[in-house]
């Protein structure tokens, strides 16, 4: 399997899950230690976690993973600030989260965009607060070959790169299946690793069937066996020059 790459990542998968699904997320935790693979939770409802639920996002952070902020209530960045303004976006939906993942011993230094909604506005406004954001391309994009040009991030652009687009390997929502061609994020997987630098992809709650968007555990470890074969370690936002 991937040993642990050494401090400075030159290329690697950014792995990313995001919501609250912490027990779903702990239940695959003995796979990702057996590809050797760090991932980054970003985590929406912090102030609703559940005491065995910080329990096991603890555990998870002790085995290395990245636990970033996904929101408060999971608001869309710039229709929120349009309706409300940059003030209240900041007071009602960022900082209360971040300060609650603070204050359970997580430094989140990175956010999801909810729905991958952003604009310049809002990067401008959240790097005020975070070191790196995640935001993210069209789910029908993935089957692109021509995603790589897009996801791919080049191993000298990274350090100065602090928005980052994301692909969604999700596989389905309910009894709606997104389908299995993922030629697009195999491409960018092949670009990091052939010519350095960083594929960030995203997914949901891992389970075979669920009433949220998800990604079955046979997919998650295809992908990580496919990262794996390549010699392309996964790592967490944390781990980012």
């Amino acid at each position: 399997m991937t040993d642990r790459p050494h401090s400075g990542v030159d290329r690697a998968l950014l792995l990313t899950f995001d919501d609250r699904h912490v027990r779903e997320w702990a239940a695959v935790a003995p796979l990702f230690t057996s590809y050797g693979a760090r991932v980054t939770f970003f985590i929406c409802e912090p102030d609703r976690l559940d005491r065995d639920e910080v329990r096991l996002l603890r555990r998870l952070a002790d085995d290395g993973h990245t636990i970033g902020c996904h929101g408060l209530r999971h608001e869309r960045a710039p229709e929120f600030v349009a309706a409300h303004g940059a003030a209240a976006y900041l007071d009602r939906e960022v900082v209360p989260a971040l300060d609650a993942l603070r204050r359970l011993g997580f430094p989140a230094r990175s956010f999801a965009y909810p729905c991958s909604a952003r604009d310049e506005d809002t990067d401008r406004l959240l790097l005020t607060l975070f070191d790196r954001l995640r935001g993210g391309v069209p789910v029908a994009r993935r089957a692109d070959p021509r995603l790589a040009d897009e996801l791919h991030v080049p191993a000298g652009d990274v350090p100065g790169r602090r928005v980052l687009p994301g692909c969604s390997v999700d596989s389905g929502r309910g009894s709606v299946a997104y389908g299995d061609d993922l030629s697009g994020v195999e491409e960018a997987l092949r670009r990091s690793t052939g010519h350095g630098g960083v594929t960030t992809l995203y997914a949901h709650c891992v389970a075979d069937a669920h009433e949220a968007n998800h990604v079955t555990p046979a997919r998650l470890e295809k992908l990580l066996a496919t990262a794996d074969g390549m010699s392309l370690p996964c790592v967490g936002f944390d781990e980012l020059p």
